[in-house]
């Protein structure tokens, strides 16, 4: 065989190889064998819990910058944005004292509440199940610790329904029992576990017309433990003792690197998760998880080198826990960027957990096309279609000029196991479900910058 068949044939194959049937094959064996996607979960766990306008937090920028470069990236920036800072401090706790008998709860503060005065506040508990109930009571609640006491609802086959369920209790309860003159708020853990002594904490908001009261969460077992005792003596009173600061801004960044297309550069795909965490622990699951299956999809690209018609953009954005201020700051400037065409965005917020499929805020006809490719989804276990009525924190923006919005859709039963407590770490990630993802955020983000929306 001569040097031009030789050539020939190496030329045909790599082209073979590189077909829309083939690639989804090649980007899932890579992701499976090169073994990647944990060891980054691995050092990045090592910088620690990431809270908004941490060191931590900057560490991670820094730290991602540098491994999309030594990727190859085609292009990595550091995108500047303003970012809220709060710290809860080191004093955390609530007591009971009930005859000569006492009862420390596991509390902690929900992020962003104010800490109590010096000494604490101490007032009578009312127990609480929603927003309504709150209302009724109305003003003889003046002086009162309300109590929201509601469990997520287990029967519910998706844990992300029954966590937006209640999600209002811990967004708004400060400020709805507040209105009354109640002196601070205790929410029941946001949590699966319906015993479980480790506090979930999460963001609340405050409106302003409104004094700003403190607000804790306990954990699940101790919320049981204070509804038992209400139960036995309705006039308890708790003493309540948070440290949390008031919020301040700082200037942090959203880390952001590219593989440009081939045929059509400006056509922007967008792949991406929150660099931050909540700090009582490293958030593996949230949002580590998103962090380096992101990073994967061009990693891999880049090592088979294969090229999509269309640019595969990855933003890990930063301070998505206090409501997506990152990727708000970083949406804006994207879609006022006329030189650029955004074709969808997916983001990776749900965990490690074992690949289902992908959630759809999209026109019909987006739709329709993906459906032609769960074949090649399937290769990655990662074949299931859902339309939702919207998108993700992240890529909410997007989805209101609408942009399709994607969300990468792992198993959820025991995501809120862990979520925003001190139990979101390594060891309950599954390195082989941790890696299909990747593979299959992988197959998806490659499928649409190939063959777009349009």
């Amino acid at each position: 065989m001569n040097l031009i068949m030789v050539l020939t044939v190496f030329m045909s194959a790599t082209v073979f190889a590189t077909t829309l049937e083939e690639a989804p094959k090649l980007i899932v064996n890579e992701v499976i064998h090169a073994k990647q996607v944990f060891p980054n979960l691995t050092l990045l766990d090592a910088i620690g819990a990431r809270i908004s306008g941490s060191s931590e937090a900057e560490r991670a920028v820094q730290w991602a910058k540098k491994k999309m470069e030594s990727y190859g990236f085609d292009r990595v920036t550091l995108d500047p944005c303003t970012v809220p800072k709060w710290t809860r401090g080191k004093l955390e706790k609530a007591t009971v004292v009930l005859a000569t008998q006492r009862y420390d709860l596991k509390v902690t503060a929900l992020g962003g509440s104010k800490g109590t005065i010096p000494g604490g506040v101490e007032g009578a508990v009312v127990e609480v199940h929603s927003l309504k109930e709150v209302e009724k009571l109305g003003k003889s609640l003046k002086g009162k610790i309300v109590f929201y006491n509601q469990p997520m609802d287990a029967s519910l086959k998706d844990s992300f329904e029954a966590y937006s369920n209640i999600f209002s209790l811990r967004s708004e309860g400060a400020s709805a029992a507040s209105k009354f003159g109640a002196i601070a708020t205790l929410l029941r853990s946001l949590s699966s576990l319906p015993d479980d002594d480790h506090p979930h904490t999460g963001m609340m908001h405050y409106q302003d017309q409104y004094e700003k009261i403190p607000a804790g969460a306990l954990s699940t077992h101790a919320a049981n433990v204070l509804s038992d005792l209400l139960k036995k003596n309705p006039s308890l009173h708790l003493k309540l003792e948070l440290s949390g600061s008031e919020i301040t801004e700082t200037q942090s960044h959203n880390v952001v690197g590219e593989i440009t297309g081939s045929t059509f550069p400006e056509d922007i795909f967008i792949v991406g998760g929150h660099l931050d965490s909540w700090d009582l622990g490293p958030g593996d699951h949230d949002d580590g998880a998103g962090v380096v299956q992101s990073l994967e999809v061009i990693r891999a690209l880049r090592h088979l080198k294969i090229r999509p018609k269309r640019t595969i953009r990855v933003v890990l954005y930063m301070s998505e826990e206090f409501g997506g201020v990152g990727s708000d700051q970083y949406n804006k400037k994207a879609l006022s960027n006329h030189h650029e065409r955004i074709i969808g965005a997916l983001e990776s917020d749900r965990g490690g957990f074992a690949p289902r499929g992908f959630s759809i805020h999209a026109k019909p006809a987006v739709m329709n096309k993906i459906k032609l490719w769960q074949s090649s989804l399937a290769l990655a276990h990662a074949d299931q279609l859902f339309a939702t009525k919207s998108g993700g924190t992240d890529t909410e923006a997007l989805g209101e000029a609408g942009i399709p919005e994607f969300e990468f859709v792992p198993e959820s039963k025991h995501y809120f196991d862990f979520h925003h407590s001190a139990l979101d770490q390594l060891s309950v990630v599954s390195a082989d479900d941790l890696t299909m993802g990747a593979a299959a955020m992988a197959v998806f983000s490659y499928l649409a910058a190939e063959e777009g929306f349009d």
